[in-house]
């Protein structure tokens, strides 16, 4: 139910630094955030460069020049990069390296928040109060919620959760779930009580902090970890974005090309979902949220970059302030969830299925022309095959 605002991405490579600046004629594409950060920015390098390498060469060219750059982070798995804090002198010669493929402002990005399982296992109202999936229950996959953190203790997860990484800046490292959103996405996913596939693994991925909010250089960091690290078979349940940034929608793609089926938001803002990110990445599954009367929900963007819709208004799930409260709340970020399930079901079938194939089955196997006001969208109302 919250909308994610963006953060930006800089483009760096690999040749050195001093000897680039004179030899490249025009500068590296450069990106605004929405709610950018000031001096703030994202390195994307080119695919070839040995990203340690650029951070010295920046690094020290910064130091000769006498301007102010510091390096926070690397990426290097996702995508090639940098998040750093720099001057706009900085930003001049980092721009003309010859490794730089762009940059980015970083900016702030921000969460986006029964019966829908009840809805997903069958093609027409009425309910009939019974939530019956016909093949798979999620057990042997792994969800990783990249998110507010998860409350790993609730009840609904009995022994199957998992801290796995915590990618906030300033954070202690241990994951805690202080919003509740996390684990509440966890919950839908993979809850006893009220999840879809009730027995997969769930890791909580925390990239957002209490407000709800973070930031992009946070979020790709929290996709490099699970490119790294994740255990496979994998889905990845990201219920977060903000505006358009090219830097996220390439480690979209990149997780999904190391065998990772991404499930993401199209958010809350009611217009096309095309203008955000990671909604716009064509590799992930973008979720937008329907009513229990099969309406599109009035807040859920659409679109030509929703893929299919899922039960996301007053949806009931695990909550953060104890091991057996429980929240019902709305959202786009409340439908994704719906969907990686989905996913995990059918991967707990065949693992060998990738996220090709997911997305495939996924859409062929959806209810049609269920959902009104649908606006221009693929008219696709989840369906648990």
């Amino acid at each position: 139910m919250i909308r994610l605002q963006q953060l930006a991405l800089v483009a760096v490579a690999t040749t050195c630094l001093a000897c680039m600046a004179g030899a490249r004629p025009s500068l590296a594409p450069f990106y605004r955030a929405e709610d950018r950060l000031l001096d703030d920015y994202i390195i994307v390098l080119n695919d070839d460069v040995d990203v340690s390498a650029v951070s010295s060469q920046m690094t020290s060219q910064a130091q000769t020049e006498n301007v102010s750059f510091r390096v926070n982070r690397l990426f290097s798995t996702v995508l090639k990069g940098l998040h750093v804090f720099m001057s706009s002198r900085a930003l001049s010669f980092v721009r003309a390296h010859s490794a730089v493929k762009y940059v980015e402002e970083n900016g702030m990005v921000y969460t986006t928040e029964t019966w829908g399982l009840d809805r997903i296992d069958q093609r027409s109202l009425p309910l009939d109060d019974k939530f019956s999936p016909y093949q798979g229950d999620g057990k042997g996959v792994s969800i990783y919620v990249i998110d507010t953190g998860i409350r790993t203790t609730h009840e609904e997860f009995e022994d199957r959760a998992t801290f796995a990484y915590d990618a906030v800046e300033g954070a202690v490292g241990n994951g805690t779930d202080c919003r509740g959103h996390g684990t509440h996405c966890a919950g839908t996913a993979a809850g006893l009580r009220y999840g879809v596939a009730k027995k997969a693994m769930v890791y909580g991925v925390r990239v957002l902090g209490c407000q709800g909010s973070g930031t992009w250089s946070s979020v790709i960091k929290g996709m490099d970890w699970v490119a790294q690290h994740g255990i496979r078979p994998a889905v990845a349940s990201m219920s977060l974005g903000g505006g358009g940034s090219r830097s996220v929608d390439e480690s979209v793609a990149s997780l999904y090309a190391q065998g990772v089926t991404v499930v993401v938001a199209a958010g809350n803002n009611g217009y096309e979902a095309c203008r955000r990110s990671p909604a716009r990445a064509p590799e992930a599954i973008t979720v937008g949220a329907t009513e229990d009367d099969d309406s599109r929900a009035y807040f859920s963007n659409y679109g030509g970059c929703v893929d299919i819709f899922a039960p996301g208004r007053y949806i009931t799930a695990a909550y953060n302030e104890g091991d057996d409260d429980y929240n019902t709340i709305s959202g786009t970020s409340m439908a994704t969830p719906h969907v990686a399930g989905a996913a995990a079901l059918l991967l707990s079938v065949d693992p060998m299925l990738t996220p090709a194939d997911i997305t495939n089955r996924l859409l062929n196997s959806a209810t049609r022309d269920k959902i009104s006001d649908a606006r221009d969208s693929p008219n696709l109302l989840l369906f648990t095959p």
